[in-house]
Parts: C-alpha cells; sequence; structure tokens
C-alpha cells in the first residue's frame, strides 16, 4: 500500500511539472504571454498584434520617423516655413544616422548578448548623436520653442522609463 501512495504521488508530480514545462514553452513560443513576451505584457506590443507578427521589427524607417518628428514640430511649435525645412532636413538627417548606428551597434553585437559594458557604450553613443542633433536645432530654433522641444524630449525619456 505505501508503494502505491508513492507511485501515486510521483505520477501526480510528474503530471504537474509536465503541464508547468508546456505552458512554460508556450509563454516562449507566443510573444506577449509568460516570462518570454515582451515585458510580461499579454496579447500586444508596440509592433500591433502578437499573433500577426510574433517577430519584432527594428526601429522605424528613417523617412516616417523624420517626417513624424517635422509633423509635430511644425504643429506644436510652430514652425515658420524657413524653419520647417532646416528642421525637416536635419531631422531626416539625424534619423540616417541614427538607423545607421542602431545597425552598426547591432553587427557589433552580432548573435551573443550584449555586456552591460557594450550596452552602456551604445546608449552613450546614441546620446551623443542626440546631443548633437539638439545643438543644431538650438540655432534653428527660438528659446521658447527650444524650450518645449526639450521639455517634449525629457517627458517621452521620463514615459519611456515607466
Amino acid at each position: 500500500m505505501l508503494n502505491a501512495k508513492k507511485i501515486l504521488k510521483f505520477a501526480l508530480s510528474l503530471v504537474f511539472f509536465l503541464s508547468l514545462s508546456v505552458l512554460y514553452t508556450q509563454a516562449q513560443y507566443y510573444p506577449g504571454y509568460g516570462r518570454g513576451g515582451y515585458g510580461g505584457y499579454g496579447g500586444m506590443n508596440r509592433y500591433g498584434s502578437d499573433f500577426d507578427n510574433p517577430k519584432p521589427k527594428g526601429p522605424l524607417d528613417p523617412d516616417e520617423l523624420a517626417k513624424e518628428e517635422t509633423k509635430w514640430m511644425v504643429k506644436k511649435l510652430k514652425l515658420t516655413d524657413e524653419q520647417e525645412i532646416l528642421v525637416s532636413s536635419l531631422n531626416e538627417d539625424y534619423a540616417y544616422q541614427r538607423k545607421d548606428l542602431y545597425d552598426r551597434i547591432k553587427k557589433e553585437f552580432g548573435e551573443t548578448r550584449p555586456t552591460p559594458q557594450q550596452i552602456s557604450d551604445a546608449k552613450d553613443k546614441m546620446a551623443a548623436l542626440d546631443d548633437k542633433q539638439n545643438k543644431e536645432l538650438e540655432k534653428i530654433l527660438n528659446p521658447e520653442q527650444f524650450k518645449a522641444y526639450m521639455k517634449k524630449k525629457e517627458d517621452a525619456k521620463k514615459k519611456s522609463k515607466q
């Protein structure tokens, strides 16, 4: 009788652990669920439905990114026609520079997981590019416009950390 209890207990434990492993592998296969998903949030990510496109995309197209940023700046900062032309060109140029930098960094990492130092270096490179763009924008925008632009960037940074 004692052996039957041990066998039953072992069988139940085995079934329990097998079911957990199936659930874990499903969480890995379907992004957005469990630990294998995007940040542990279920169902959707910033790329749309996980089931329509289970593989995340890279950064947005530089042209689209530049157009969206310029559109926001024209609307919210009330750019003059001359400023719009200059800002549009600048945004496009830096969008392509960011894309090139992103591709170079991604190539450096290869298929291996980047070290904390590599991640820090990549962030520093992106921040340096941002600073360079900000200095050029400061020459194009008036002080009020530049202040509003920097506030928007700061708010976006805070929001992304949440």
